[in-house]
């Protein structure tokens, strides 16, 4: 007789035994090959299509819109790729304005005038209204930038961020014309310049006021000082100290702003004006010369080209550093 558990004989237990093994195998075989579809299958980690317009770029510094965002254009596609996104955006290009420069030698021509008008007796240093204009209207369309003194001590001291084609335009004595006929033309163009005052000279018949040296500071203009009688220094050596010290206490005190430079009257100098120069506390001074590279060794002596009644529109083309075509130089109409 069988045994019996629970109802069932030994026999026909192994036969179950078997049977759940073999079903067992056949299972985990399933699993193996992949032959139930319902389990789920591993979901790839990245997408050729989707990732790209889910997740943009981060933005980069200084642009507001720079980004992955698929704009629609002309031509349609089925959908929108990293490449072309990249082409369409233009806010990915930047342009600069301007460099750092310096510190150390840097290229800014300087140039100097004394009077805008007309001569009454073919004084040189005047320079009339429409070949001023002409002149402007040159730098202008040339791409200069003025920038002052100060800038340009900075950048050679520390360096700085100049514009593209920086210049300085200066003006000595501190004559009326100045103001009333060299300033609003400056101001059509952009223009802003540096003007060296005889502190003896303000208020005198054809020369600026207190209040129009002010004008010309509010609207962005440099003001230094031309000494206090405008004497040669190297002839007056014991009024060195009052010319160059002197002078920039009391136009700072008279005009209540700021005094950083100084015009050697004649471009004449000596170690002894230097060292008052060194004394007073000047960021910088200006003299006379034709070269255009300014640097440490001459901070304290500038070199500016001084524009004359001779320079007519080509000649004054020709000693700019950056240059165009000068057969064909910018005309501007001068209207009177």
């Amino acid at each position: 007789m069988a045994c019996i558990f629970s109802g069932i004989s030994i026999i026909h237990c192994e036969h179950l035994k078997k049977a759940f093994t073999l079903i067992t195998f056949i299972i985990l075989f399933s699993i193996g090959c992949g032959g139930f579809t319902a389990i789920t299958q591993p979901i790839p980690t990245s997408s050729p299509t989707s990732i790209w317009t889910i997740s943009p770029l981060p933005t980069p510094t200084g642009s507001a819109t720079a980004s992955l965002t698929f704009l629609p254009t002309d031509t349609a596609t089925a959908s929108p790729s990293l490449t072309a996104s990249l082409t369409e955006t233009p806010t990915l290009t930047f342009e600069p304005q301007g460099s750092i420069q310096g510190p150390g030698e840097v290229l800014v021509p300087i140039l100097l005038y004394h009077q805008v008008g007309y001569s009454p007796s073919g004084n040189l240093y005047y320079v009339t209204p429409e070949e001023f204009e002409r002149q402007m209207f040159l730098l202008h369309e040339w791409g200069y930038h003025t920038i002052s003194v100060r800038q340009l001590a900075t950048a050679i001291l520390v360096g700085a961020e100049l514009p593209l084609n920086p210049i300085i335009l200066t003006f000595d004595d501190g004559n009326e014309n100045i103001f009333t006929t060299a300033f609003p033309i400056m101001q059509k163009y952009g223009f802003t310049g540096t003007v060296y005052i005889v502190y003896n000279y303000i208020g005198s018949t054809s020369f600026m006021s207190q209040a129009e040296i002010h004008n010309l500071y509010d609207a962005g203009w440099e003001v230094g000082s031309h000494s206090i009688s405008h004497v040669d220094l190297t002839k007056h050596q014991a009024r060195q100290e009052a010319e160059i010290i002197e002078s920039r206490r009391k136009l700072q005190i008279l005009l209540n702003i700021p005094i950083e430079s100084f015009a050697y009257p004649y471009g004449a100098y000596d170690e002894l004006s230097l060292y008052h120069i060194h004394l007073s506390g000047y960021l910088a001074a200006v003299g006379l010369g034709t070269d255009m590279y300014q640097g440490p060794n001459n901070l304290y002596y500038l070199y500016r080209h001084e524009i004359t009644t001779q320079y007519d529109l080509k000649t004054f083309a020709q000693l700019l550093p950056w240059q165009r075509d000068l057969e064909n130089l910018p005309a501007v109409t001068i209207v009177p």
